[in-house]
This record gives structure tokens, C-alpha cells and sequence, in this order.
């Protein structure tokens, strides 16, 4: 083989430096989410707000248990008389319907047989329900609204009895138009464990106690290896008092209006230690950018009032029905809490 010219030999030595720069490896990747904004703390308020300002922006929440025709929806609203004469100043469209011409028909319409008279009263127009489909879909500020309401109710309440109550007395959370009762608490009212879940399920929708399906059975049998028991030695709870449809996980809104509630639950229990079980719980309570895969088993805290509450994330049972072979880590945290309540002291 002949060698190459000193001028081709400069061109290939100048590509080769080219690729090697271009490498992915020799890329510096910019940081887009400092430390700083994984530390900001839950606010609902601030969800709120920002909430109103997207769906001011037309961004509406569509998890729901069925797909929502939002062009229908809109087309039913401009056909009521109470909000036709809304559609002049605060338009739904940019688009018009095309108006329907003699052309377009089969055949020309046909006249009533009696035209009502000119000075009839016209008859009421009865209001509808809203949309089942829609029925999660609320405007910002009225959450806002709900959530101080909340905060208000919660306050108020000085015993477990009130604070239940408040709750099932809440309509500012739209989960309870779809659930069949409202899932507060059990076990214990005064305790040194508080086990907090995430939300109810179908069983519990149904029998009105959290942790009673197969998750909560599962949790009672491995609370039991420790020598624990709801009916003895600790209260159980979740995050949200009300089944999300579908078992689906509940959203931002839906746990801050809730969270007042469940604060004040707190406060009044006063325990010794928090048992977060499950991502969502240990998130509203700690951190929200918290991987409970790699959390769980670190003792952390949780301030309310004046009393500093040592709190050990954990898996949900739910988690290990699924992925039974992280049975053996849920058992770890669970000794870990054993020893807790024995010498009363965190690592």
C-alpha cells in the first residue's frame, strides 16, 4: 500500500481531533437544576397560586376517570342562556362555527304549531349538573379558597372526634363526590406510633378504615413480628381522607387540601415517631423530592407547633405485593423502629 501524501495526512489528522471533541464523553452537561430548587419547601398556597395562573392560561387538569371533550363541554356552556351573554367579552375560541345556510339542509325547518305569545314570561331554565367526567377539573382560586377554608376548620378543632367531624363535613375537596365514605383514622387516639399512608383504597372506600385490603393486611402481619398492633400500640392514617378514582395517585391539589387536616391530626396525637409508609407520604411530610427507595430506613423529622417528631420512612406494602423481593428492606425499617421505641433515641 502506498503511503499518503503529507497534505492527506494533515486532513485526517485534523477530522480525527474534530471527532474526538465531538465525543459525548468530552462534553460538559450544564446544570439545569442547582441544589438550591430541590430544597424549596411545600407550600399549597403557592400550588395554588400557580395553579390560577395556568388555568388563567387555559391549562386545565385533565386526570380523570374518563377522557373530557372539551369542545363539547364549551359548546353546551354558549347554548345555556345564563352564560350566552358571557361569550361576547370572554370568548372560548378564537374559531366560529360555521353557520348553517339553506344549502347545507335537507330540508327548511318547520314552524311550531303555536308560537308563544310576545309578552310570555319565559320558562326557568334548569340548571344541570356538572359533568362527571369533569369533575376534578376546579379553578385555581377556588382552591385557594377551599384551602384556607381548611386551615380554618383544622384550627378550630381541639379533639380527634372535632377534627373527624371537620372532615367528613369538608366539601372543598372534589374526591369525596366520587368516593363512598370518608376514610379517617384507626387504632389508638393517643399513641406513641403514628402510621401515615397514602390514600384510601377500594376496600377502605368501602369499610370506611384505612389499611383493610390487601396492603393493610400485610402491614398488620409485618407489625406484628414487632409486637405491634393497631387495636394496642399505634394509629394509622393517610395523606388523603377520600379514594382518588381508579386507585391513581392523588395530585398537589388534592393533598393540599387535605393537609391541613392531617397537620392538625398530628398536633393533637402528639406521638413519639411518624411511620411515612409509601413515596407520597413521606414526601408531604419531609421532602417532596424525597426517593423513598433510597430514604427509606433514614430517620428524618417533621416540626409542627412546638413539638419535633422523629420520622422513619418505609415502603408501602402496596410496593412490596408488587416487588416482593424488598420485603427483607421494609423488615430492616421495621427493626430499626423496634429499637427506636426501646432506648427512645435515633441513631
Amino acid at each position: 500500500m502506498q503511503s499518503l501524501p503529507s497534505s492527506h495526512k494533515a486532513l485526517v489528522r485534523t477530522i480525527a481531533k474534530q471527532s474526538a471533541r465531538a465525543t459525548p464523553t468530552t462534553l460538559k452537561r450544564p446544570q439545569f437544576m442547582p441544589e438550591a430548587l430541590n430544597s424549596l419547601p411545600y407550600d399549597p398556597a403557592l400550588w395554588a397560586e400557580a395553579v390560577a395562573w395556568q388555568q388563567e392560561c387555559g391549562v386545565f387538569d385533565t386526570l380523570t376517570a374518563a377522557p373530557v371533550d372539551a369542545i363539547a363541554l364549551r359548546a353546551a356552556a354558549k347554548a345555556r342562556p345564563e352564560v350566552a351573554k358571557d361569550t361576547a367579552s370572554r370568548p372560548e375560541s378564537r374559531e366560529e362555527a360555521p353557520a348553517t345556510t339553506w344549502a347545507t339542509t335537507s330540508a327548511p325547518p318547520v314552524a311550531p304549531a303555536s308560537a308563544p305569545a310576545a309578552n310570555a314570561a319565559p320558562k326557568p331554565v334548569a340548571k344541570t349538573a356538572p359533568q362527571a367526567a369533569n369533575q376534578h377539573g376546579r379553578r385555581g382560586l377556588e382552591a385557594v379558597a377551599d384551602i384556607a377554608e381548611a386551615e380554618k376548620l383544622a384550627a378550630a378543632c381541639d379533639s380527634l372526634e372535632a377534627l373527624q367531624a371537620a372532615v367528613e363535613a369538608f366539601d372543598g375537596c372534589l374526591l369525596k363526590d366520587t368516593a363512598s365514605s370518608t376514610v379517617f383514622a384507626d387504632g389508638q387516639d393517643q399513641t406513641d406510633i403514628l402510621v401515615i399512608g397514602e390514600a384510601p383504597g377500594a376496600d377502605e372506600d368501602r369499610q370506611g378504615k384505612p389499611f383493610v385490603g390487601r396492603s393493610g393486611q400485610m402491614l398488620d402481619d409485618m407489625m406484628g413480628h414487632v409486637g405491634l398492633s393497631r387495636d394496642t400500640n399505634f394509629r394509622i392514617t393517610n395523606i388523603v381522607f377520600w379514594r382518588p378514582p381508579g386507585n391513581r395517585k392523588p395530585n398537589a391539589g388534592e393533598i393540599a387540601l387535605c393537609w391541613p387536616f392531617s397537620k392538625r391530626h398530628i398536633e393533637l396525637v402528639a406521638p413519639k415517631v411518624i411511620l411515612a409508609v409509601g413515596g407520597l407520604s413521606a414526601q408531604t411530610l419531609i421532602d417532596p423530592n424525597l426517593r423513598i427507595t433510597r430514604e427509606r430506613g433514614k430517620w428524618r423529622e417533621f416540626s409542627v407547633g412546638e413539638q419535633t417528631i422523629p420520622v422513619l420512612p418505609t415502603l408501602h406494602p402496596a410496593y412490596l405485593l408488587r416487588q416482593p423481593v424488598n420485603k427483607r428492606q421494609a423488615w430492616e425499617d421495621l427493626l430499626i423502629l423496634k429499637d427506636f421505641l426501646r432506648s427512645g433515641e435515633t441513631p
